[in-house]
């Protein structure tokens, strides 16, 4: 992405005092950010929407960072930090900092989204976390092993088809996504749909984008949706998030149908709809299943496509990494059936090296997972006082030069020869998946839908770009990336 070199929305010197100012008394850092969080005036609003409006707020905190150090003020009452200590007290374990209202887009009592990746409240959230953890269970994934090799293979058998989506040059933002869509159908809903073979759902990929960068806009200033003025100012963005929502309860719906009438299958949504509350005995009411649903399919879908379509492009982009990754899948599996998750895929450490490299540099997340502060804390020596937002920039975070020298090169080998004490260093600020009790529940799914993809293509095909491309895979801040497009490649048999 190019960085902006100036602010967008006013004087980039309006934060960058605050992140110098001497703070062990507290000093400019928490007057400033207090009075901010007191006095929210409209043009205060107006300047945060912008950021997540115009998606420039990614490039926005890597200029001003790169100008005023590693804590800017980057909203009235939002902090951005990128450091090591900043990611621990954050989002591991023992954090006394929370999710807010930038996730449920009201209080407690008036949340228009409540879920495992949304819900505030600690107890909330763990009840959530241990009913859908059984989901995601060593077992589980392994039994979920059949599926993903029956949806790779197809991909695979797609991509070499110039009479499929694309003819003869692939986009695989839209390719991953048609796959990760599918597994994610099969295994939330036990549904098929065909994405693979089949146009007549392309268009929900669209609507969730818009879905995200909506949640985004409204989640920067949650009053507005709680006082009414969301559908009058930003009448678009209202659309989208609606019918997105209308999408996913006609698939709830349609899933609770089914159940009721036999016809419903040992699927991750079935563990919902069985549910019962220990302190009432209640089911979970519709809305509770549709705003996990949400998450469901967002999560399993859309953060995995992103990984993937980066990690081809930067084998495209550096070809001599692919072809370390080919002879090394290759010398793991006799044939392609026998690529699958486990003990010989976890010894391609070429491969999950470069996995962790584009992870890195295409974070699917490459904002901020924003915090609050209950409290008045204190991070690296900076203050930040009660009920302002906190969080670390994936984006910036995993490009600082500090602890990735040439961050904007792709390379897998910094992974892989990194001492013991080295390697630490770089997975403490190395957090694609998020951390702690709050990170990505699906993470390991996630990564055999990655090796597995990977590993097949490797096996199979050489790959060719249509196009020459740029340094970096481009994507928008719309919180997971969005606005992806390419690369778009050709796939030639390695037995031709």
């Amino acid at each position: 992405m190019e960085y902006i070199q100036t602010s967008l929305y006013g004087d980039p010197l309006r934060g960058l005092a605050l992140a110098n100012a001497e703070s062990d008394d507290g000093g400019t850092l928490i007057s400033h950010v207090r009075a901010a969080i007191d006095e929210w005036s409209a043009a205060d609003a107006a300047w945060a929407v912008g950021g997540a409006w115009l998606l420039a707020m990614t490039d926005e905190v890597a200029s001003l960072s790169n100008f005023g150090g590693d804590a800017v003020r980057i909203a009235p009452a939002f902090i951005s930090i990128q450091t090591p200590s900043a990611v621990k007290a954050l989002y591991e374990t023992g954090s006394q900092f929370e999710k807010g209202m930038f996730y449920t887009r009201g209080p407690v009592k008036k949340q228009a989204l409540i879920s495992i990746a949304s819900a505030t409240e600690k107890h909330v959230h763990a009840r959530k976390k241990r009913l859908i953890s059984h989901a995601f269970s060593d077992a589980a994934l392994r039994s979920y092993e059949g599926i993903l090799a029956d949806k790779v293979g197809l991909l695979c058998h797609q991509l070499q088809d110039t009479t499929s989506f694309d003819g003869e040059f692939k986009n695989m933002s839209r390719w991953f996504s048609y796959l990760t869509y599918d597994v994610m159908g099969k295994l939330v809903f036990d549904h098929e749909y065909n994405m693979l073979t089949s146009d007549g759902d392309h268009y929900i990929l669209d609507v969730i984008d818009a879905f995200q960068h909506g949640q985004v806009i409204l989640g920067t200033v949650p009053r507005i949706e709680q006082w009414g003025l969301a559908p009058l100012l930003f009448v678009k963005v209202m659309a989208s998030i609606m019918k997105f929502r209308k999408y996913v309860d006609g698939q709830v719906a349609q899933r609770i149908a089914d159940e009721k009438a036999g016809n419903g299958s040992d699927d991750i949504f079935r563990l919902l709809l069985n549910h019962r509350d220990k302190a009432t005995g209640e089911h979970m009411d519709f809305k509770e299943l549709s705003d996990e649903a949400v998450v469901l399919i967002i999560a399993a879908s859309d953060t995995t496509a992103t990984a993937l379509a980066a990690s081809c492009f930067y084998f495209a982009r550096y070809p001599e990494c692919y072809s370390k990754v080919q002879a090394e899948v290759r010398d793991a599996f006799p044939c392609q059936d026998d690529i699958r998750n486990g003990p010989k895929m976890l010894g391609c450490r070429y491969l999950r090296a470069c996995v962790e490299e584009a992870l890195r540099m295409c974070p699917v997340v490459p904002g901020h997972l924003p915090r609050e502060t209950p409290v008045s804390a204190s991070i690296d020596g900076y203050t930040v006082p009660a009920r302002a937002y906190v969080g670390v920039p994936g984006w910036s975070m995993h490009r600082h030069e500090a602890y990735f020298p040439n961050p904007t090169i792709f390379r897998p080998e910094r992974w892989l020869d990194a001492s013991d004490e080295d390697l630490a260093r770089l997975r403490s600020v190395h957090f694609p998946f998020s951390k702690g009790p709050r990170a990505c529940i699906g993470k390991n799914l996630a990564y055999n839908t990655i090796y597995l993809t990977l590993a097949r293509i490797a096996y199979m095909y050489h790959i060719k770009s249509r196009d020459p491309l740029p340094l970096e895979f481009h994507v928008k801040d719309h919180f997971a990336a969005g606005g992806k497009e390419g690369p778009y490649l050709k796939f030639t048999p390695t037995n031709a």
